[in-house]
């Protein structure tokens, strides 16, 4: 952690409801770790948590529809480097992290246990794999703890390799490395932590600067356009289809709308409410889906 922390956001409504009994999983199915969601087209929602069957498919009711990558998810010995200078073991889990739905319904998962980004399509079936298994590095080729992908709609990518490293990965739509920016460090366009990306509407990328209690904002050529400060632990971001930017600080309980020139617009926040929120995602009709690891769940709230 850096010395010097931004002081927690004060909630400005705590008009957020959960949605009763959802989701409604199988007895035997208790989610772990909860690290990330996202929502399709169809209104399917993904679950990445780091216990048994770590990956899942839920249907729009909460209802378990089918488990991702089966055969190719795996535990793995996570390692943590971001509080010390050397790795220190952690424990054997799937450490599943960062799920993205592209615009046409493939799903990104980052496993930053085995340094490696996968892409399902929307049968479920793995289509890609990036990285090089259980073998970290800062070339092309590697990842260290890659955090995030974020697809546009020209089937570019960008990936927050972000842990271990301390930069984004833009890639072209043929999976083709085409150039990479950001280092250890406080400076504008330096990192401690990309924690996620994602993008709107008018290219332009935000990044979760989880650690410099920021958030950075890019053109797509990774030029830096501006820096939000004084953003305390920002985990998760998801630019919705409403045109706002949402995000969740995890240490804080809270939940932010931004608008896109960094405005705050509203801060959620309640006792008991969340649980370490460390992912994001706003279905298409408004619906908030929380993905929290304090927790170990994952919630639907709607608007009070």
């Amino acid at each position: 952690m850096n010395p010097i922390r931004a002081a927690a956001l004060a909630p400005t409504s705590s008009a957020l409801r959960p949605v009763a009994d959802w989701p409604r999983l199988p007895a035997d199915l208790k989610l772990s770790i909860t690290s990330g969601v996202a929502v399709d087209s169809r209104g399917y929602v993904y679950v990445a948590h780091r216990g048994a069957r770590p990956v899942l498919r839920l249907n729009p009711d909460g209802t378990l529809d089918r488990e991702i990558g089966a055969a190719v998810m795996r535990e793995s010995l996570g390692y943590d480097v971001l509080n010390h200078p050397e790795p220190v073991a952690m424990d054997v889990r799937p450490w599943v992290h960062g799920v993205h739905v592209d615009p046409w319904d493939n799903l990104w998962i980052t496993d930053v246990g085995r340094h490696l980004v996968f892409r399902f399509n929307s049968a479920g079936e793995l289509t890609l794999t990036l990285g090089v298994d259980g073998v970290s590095g800062d070339d092309a080729d590697h990842f260290y703890q890659p955090t995030h992908v974020c697809v546009l709609p020209s089937g570019d990518f960008y990936i927050t390799d972000g842990y271990g490293n301390a930069r984004v990965m833009h890639f072209d739509a043929q999976a083709r490395f085409v150039r990479a920016w950001g280092r250890r460090g406080v400076a504008p366009g330096e990192f401690h932590t990309p924690h996620v990306i994602t993008a709107d509407t008018n290219g332009r990328l935000y990044v979760s600067d989880r650690e410099n209690d920021r958030i950075q904002v890019f053109t797509l050529d990774g030029t830096l356009l501006k820096v939000w400060p004084d953003l305390h632990s920002v985990d998760g971001l998801h630019f919705a289809a409403d045109g706002f930017l949402y995000g969740s600080a995890g240490l804080d309980n809270r939940i932010i709308r931004f608008a896109t020139d960094g405005t705050i617009r509203e801060v959620w926040g309640a006792p008991q409410l969340f649980a370490y929120p460390h992912g994001i995602c706003i279905a298409p009709d408004g619906a908030i889906f929380i993905a929290e690891t304090g927790g170990c769940r994952v919630q639907k709230l709607t608007h009070a």
